[in-house]
Parts: C-alpha cells; structure tokens; sequence
C-alpha cells in the first residue's frame, strides 16, 4: 500500500473531553450533602434530562456512595423501558463496572423490544457467558451459527460469533455439552493475542477507526455512508453494530489506535462506543478491559488507545 504513512500528532481522547457544566457544578461541592442538593436542584429544573446526564453523575456520585450512584444509573431503566437504543447504553455501564447479571436483565429486554435484530441475541449470549449460564449460551451460539432463529440473518456477524463460542468452549469445556458441536469450534490450542470488540449503539453513526502499526504505517475501517455504505445498509438491515480487529503473531512494537466520529446528533439520546480489549483471548491468563466512549462527542480525530504489542 502507499499513501499511508502516519505523520500525525493526534491528541489523546482524554484531553479532548468535554467536560459538561452539571458536572463542573457537583464538583464546586465540598460534601456529600452539598452534592446531594445540587443534584435534586438539576433534576427540578429540567424538563427533560439527557441520558449522558444520568452515567455522567452516576460516575460522579460513586466517589462519595456507591450505592447512590448505581441508583441514579438504573433510572435510565426507568426512563427508557422501551428505548432499546438507551438500554444498550445502560448495558454498556453496567458490563464495564462487572455487573454482568443487571446487564442480563438489560440484555434480555433488548431482545424483547428487537427480536428481529442480529445483536440482540450474539449480546445476550455473551453475557450468559459472563453469568455463567454456559448452557444457555451455547444453545444461543448454536441457534446463531445454523440461522435458525426465524426472520433473523446472522451471516455478517459469522466471524465474531466464531470466535466467541470457540472462545466459551476454550474456557468453560467441562461445563456445556458439546457433542452436536463441529470440531472446527473445539481446537484446544485457540488463543488471540490480542482481540479489540467494537460495538456502538446505533448503525447509523458515521465514524472513522484507524490502526497504525509499528512502523508508521496505518490502515482506516470508515463506518460512513460515503466510503462504506453497502456495510452500512447492511447493518440496519440486519440489526447488528459489531466489529472486531484482531492482532496475531504480528510484529513487536507500538500500535495506536485513532477514533474521529462525523454524525451530528441529539444529545438527548446519542451514540456510544463499547471497546472492549482481550490480551490472550482464550487462555486461562487472558485479560479483559471494557471502556464506555461517548462517541458523538470527537468530531475531530482523538488516540483512542495506544499499546506495546509483544509476541
């Protein structure tokens, strides 16, 4: 390839942060209480609050009590019973901080309200994994893989689906039956070095993701309608917003990662990104880290991550 030498100097996606005002209030407070009062006035005096408004003081409050954080965080569940686009969000939260069995209960109601939508089933099994209901997830991965759930096409999703039920069957063998499973999805020496999850909450957000390798040069995923529109169609036609980039036996050094986003949206209700990074996917030391990026806010191009990567 030419043309695709990296020379930028791209700023770092925490020091593009827009940090809002309701917060910069909360942190003019000096207790708990005074907290307390600033955030019952905010609710009085707004008509209708942003769901970013609830994860953003949800994160505050957590520095004073757990508890009441996690409270303003569930009363998304409140206000968006039946907006599956905000519940994603919710689910999204709730997996970072590893409360993976209040994302089920998300998760299961997402099926519910887009039973026709790829994602909702690969997410839900997922998160039977994570809840230890390997049964269920197994039945979930097998219905998936032979597209036997009616009026649902799981085709574009293959790859991904592949390697998370060889990933459950690397790990948790002992626990699911697995004698109507392939033998191409029980291969006891599966492990990805490193394994990067992208998923968003909505199939319409246009964004860039690029990925530069250790010498400088970089390759561009665009989920826009101008340079990937037949994606694009294909996503909201068949209801999924995943994508998965994986790094293998590739070559020692540091990579980046660079996120720019072009939708303008409401702030009401908008895009999110769930990153999600594996080192040694499938193996007993693998590592797992998930990042909740708000991703209608980087209308210029920010470093998502950076990482040393080694054999």
């Amino acid at each position: 390839a030419k043309g695709n030498d990296y020379i930028e100097n791209v700023i770092a996606i925490k020091d593009a942060e827009i940090k809002p005002q309701y917060i910069v209030q909360l942190e003019n407070t000096n207790s708990f209480e005074d907290a307390k009062r600033i955030y019952t006035s905010q609710r009085q005096n707004n008509e209708r609050l942003e769901i970013p408004y609830f994860l953003d003081v949800s994160d505050y409050f957590k520095k004073w009590d757990e508890n009441y954080g996690h409270n303003i965080l569930m009363y998304i569940s409140e206000i968006a019973y039946d907006n599956p686009k905000a519940l994603k969000i919710l689910a999204y939260k709730l997996e970072s901080q590893g409360k993976y069995e209040e994302a089920k209960q998300i998760y299961q109601r997402i099926v519910v309200l887009r039973p026709k939508q790829a994602q909702s089933y690969r997410d839900l099994a997922l998160i039977y994994e994570a809840t230890g209901n390997y049964e269920e997830a197994m039945e979930l991965y097998a219905q998936m893989l032979g597209n036997k759930i009616d009026g649902v096409d799981f085709t574009s999703l293959t790859n991904v689906i592949t390697n998370e039920l060889k990933h459950l069957l690397a790990l948790n063998r002992d626990k699911v039956d697995y004698s109507n499973v392939d033998a191409e999805f029980l291969d006891s020496k599966f492990k990805i070095d490193l394994r990067m999850v992208f998923d968003y909450n909505d199939s319409n957000t246009e964004f860039d993701l690029q990925f530069v390798n250790p010498q400088k040069k970089f390759y561009k995923w665009s989920h826009s309608r101008l340079e990937n529109m037949d994606r694009m169609l294909d996503e909201i036609k068949n209801g999924y917003a995943s994508e998965e980039y994986i790094i293998d036996d590739a070559d020692k050094g540091e990579w980046i990662i660079n996120l720019e986003c072009f939708s303008e949206e409401s702030s009401t209700n908008p895009t999110y990104l769930k990153y999600t990074v594996f080192k040694n996917y499938g193996l007993p030391k693998e590592t797992k880290e998930v990042h909740i990026i708000k991703l209608y806010q980087y209308q210029q191009k920010v470093t998502l991550d950076k990482f040393m990567y080694k054999k």
